[in-house]
This record gives C-alpha cells, structure tokens and sequence, in this order.
C-alpha cells in the first residue's frame, strides 16, 4: 500500500476466482464508515466505481472477502487479534 490512507479489498467468489480492488479512504469519520458498512451488509452488494464504471456485486456470488486494514473501531462483535490456522 502506498500511504496509512490506501485501502484494499479482496473479494473471494464462490467459484474460486477473485479480484483486488485498492482505493483511497472515503471518509476520516469513523461513525460514517461504520454506517456505510452497515448499509452495504443490509444491501446484500458491494458498489465499486474503478476507472469510468461502476460494478455491482451481489453477496450470493461471494465467498468472502478480505478487507485491509482493519477499522480501529470495528463492531464489538469482531474478534480481534485472531490467526488462521491450517
């Protein structure tokens, strides 16, 4: 990532493929990125505008996704500091 305000998204589908999408921080309002991650799991998609176009992705396609960093002040339902073990 180039600077402490780059963003990334990994987007794991259901068969198998992925994309990466990185983008600058939308907002220093952390109640703002809270609610907006909030509207988008009742939504069921993720809007990305990349280059001139906007691709929507609905949810049933997904596997799961990789968000990075970690917001500061994520939901207290969040387990933190975990380890993927295989």
């Amino acid at each position: 990532m180039e600077n402490k305000h780059s963003r990334g998204l990994v987007i794991h589908f259901m068969d198998g493929s992925k994309i990466s999408v990185s983008f600058p921080q939308q907002t220093d309002d952390a109640y703002r990125r809270k609610v907006g991650i909030e509207e988008i799991m009742k939504r069921r998609t993720i809007i990305v505008e990349a280059e001139g176009a906007m691709q929507v992705i609905p949810f049933e396609n997904v596997k799961f996704m990789t968000i990075f960093p970690a917001p500061e002040l994520a939901d207290p339902a969040v387990i933190k500091g975990a380890t993927f073990n295989d």
